[in-house]
């Protein structure tokens, strides 16, 4: 609807002034009275229609005023919407801090009295290798196996505790201090592919338990406990070097699951799906290379 001026300052004209007498002397004769009952017939018309105008105003005026109101209370909600969102932001923020706080705080476990160590010590792997488990990083079998372990406590050092060095960390490549333990890769470290079949039956289980312990979701842990179980039970294993194609296979599909887990953009496959496809490709390279040994061999004799 069009918005009209305000009405309330017009005035009645004089309909028995000189301007008006040509209009006053038509409507008479036309309608058979006098020129001054025409100019009051006009004046109540204009009367009524002033007042149509001024009820107009009146209810536009007090449209704009509860329009006002609504907008005024519109924003009064907001500013306390607002104001309790930063409130509540800076509880949720503070209580973060102190989150952040205590988890830095050096915690002890709690212990019962007059119970002794266990009958068995469990094995433990170095703190470079959980570091990079703790990371979801890629980190070799040979650091779970009896021998890792054992390789992990001779070089258990107090002072390597304490040392620290720096490093990369976050997207953002920050500048980090962390335990040298957790930087140095050991020498004696054996590629997946390398390892023998007992290495690998054994050291999944230490793997496996560290995994949980440092806060793998357990569906990816799952997953690989399944992968291990598959190849422990796969028929090739029978099978002439049917252990060596399995264990090129875990080389291969492990170091893969670990890639595409870092890689966020896409999705990771199922490694407890064993892809025969695969299993057959690292068949033939490894008879290939048998039969190029065996070629080679027969040669140098001649």
């Amino acid at each position: 609807m069009p918005r009209i001026n305000d009405p309330t300052s017009n005035r009645c004209p004089d309909f028995l002034s000189g301007p008006y007498l040509a209009v006053r002397t038509a409507v008479a004769a036309a309608q058979d009275i006098t020129p001054e009952q025409v100019a009051t017939t006009l004046s109540d018309a204009w009367e009524a229609d002033q007042a149509t105008q001024v009820a107009a105003w009146d209810a536009q005026c007090q449209a704009d005023l509860s329009h006002h109101r609504e907008i005024e209370n519109e924003i009064h909600q907001a500013e306390q919407d607002e104001a309790q969102r930063l409130a509540l932001q800076e509880e949720r923020e503070e209580a973060a801090e102190k989150r952040a706080k205590d988890k830095k705080k050096p915690k002890l476990a709690p212990y019962r009295d007059n119970v002794a160590i266990a009958d068995e010590v469990e094995e433990r792997p170095s703190q470079f290798a959980l570091h990079k488990l703790k990371a979801f990083e890629y980190i070799e079998l040979w650091y779970f196996t009896a021998e890792g372990c054992r390789e992990a406590r001779r070089s258990h050092r107090a002072q390597a505790e304490e040392a620290f060095g720096l490093t990369c960390a976050g997207p953002d490549d920050v500048m980090t201090f962390k335990p040298v333990a957790s930087l140095k890769a050991s020498a004696k470290a054996i590629p997946d592919a390398d390892l023998t079949w007992r290495q690998m039956s054994t050291a999944k289980n230490c793997l496996l338990t560290s995994m949980a312990k440092v806060g793998w979701p357990q569906r990816y842990t799952l997953s690989l406990a399944l992968f291990y179980h598959h190849l422990d039970s796969h028929p090739r294993r029978t099978r002439r070097d049917g252990e060596k194609i399995l264990l090129a296979y875990h080389s291969k599909a492990r170091l893969d699951w670990h890639e595409a887990l870092a890689d966020s953009e896409s999705e990771a496959f199922d490694i407890s799906s064993i892809n025969e496809s695969l299993l057959r490709t690292l068949a033939d390279e490894i008879w290939d290379d048998r039969r190029s040994a065996v070629i080679a061999r027969s040669v140098s004799i001649f």
